[in-house]
């Protein structure tokens, strides 16, 4: 299942894009109409539909909480029509663009065209990791993640082939807490006994001596 979240404070054009959605096969579309619902919502979404003039803060700046947190394909659908708020958008993290009024059928196809694309991207031979439902496949077994394991996935995945130091994960999944450092160690174990052939020989998530960690990612 494919989650969309919706941020737009015009309640008639909320309503109006879940409907196309739902007409297209999304089953899981939530809405928001300020910016501090979007902020409370805005976490494990395959999608994030944003307006830009919110009555309690920007849609720029929803757009960077949720890159800092997710790879996500983030649209924004904006009365603002200038190439300077094109550009402000894309240097948020948005991946498209659609100006109001806009044509329903390219609202769907842009939606598609973005999901499908992100959806490949998260697709790994026989390994798949799925943050809404917190399931991690490798070749046809599932594992459900909970707690610490399922946040240290999250976060490798969404940095994947990207080296990242002991402090950063310390950060991003304990939340600066103090923590020993076999703590990490014993998580990142147990995710390899999950998802490596050889948990003693790892190929997808490798250490990186004197740094951190590293989730190898080949994409299809």
């Amino acid at each position: 299942m494919v989650s969309v979240l919706i941020v737009e404070d015009e309640v008639e054009i909320a309503e109006m894009m879940k409907f196309i959605l739902k007409r297209e096969g999304y089953d899981k579309i939530d809405m928001a109409h300020t910016f501090q619902e979007g902020c409370d919502l805005a976490q494990g979404y395959d999608t994030y539909i944003l307006d830009i003039n919110l009555p309690d803060g920007s849609g720029y700046a929803l757009a960077e909480r949720i890159r800092k947190k997710s790879d996500a394909p983030i649209l924004y659908v904006s009365a603002n029509v200038t190439d300077e708020d094109k550009l402000t958008g894309f240097a948020t993290g948005a991946d498209d663009y659609i100006t109001k009024p806009f044509n329903p059928l390219l609202l769907a196809a842009r939606v598609k065209a973005n999901i499908d694309r992100y959806m490949r991207s998260k697709q790994v031979l026989d390994f798949f990791f799925d943050e809404r439902t917190a399931e991690l496949t490798v070749k046809d077994k599932v594992y459900h993640l909970s707690g610490k394991q399922y946040l240290l996935m999250q976060y490798l995945f969404e940095n994947q082939n990207k080296v990242l130091t002991k402090e950063e994960i310390y950060e991003a999944v304990w939340d600066n807490q103090f923590i020993d450092e076999n703590t990490v160690m014993v998580h990142i174990r147990k995710l390899r006994e999950k998802i490596e052939e050889v948990p003693s020989h790892p190929v997808r998530l490798m250490t990186v001596r004197s740094v951190g960690y590293i989730l190898k990612v080949e994409r299809n």
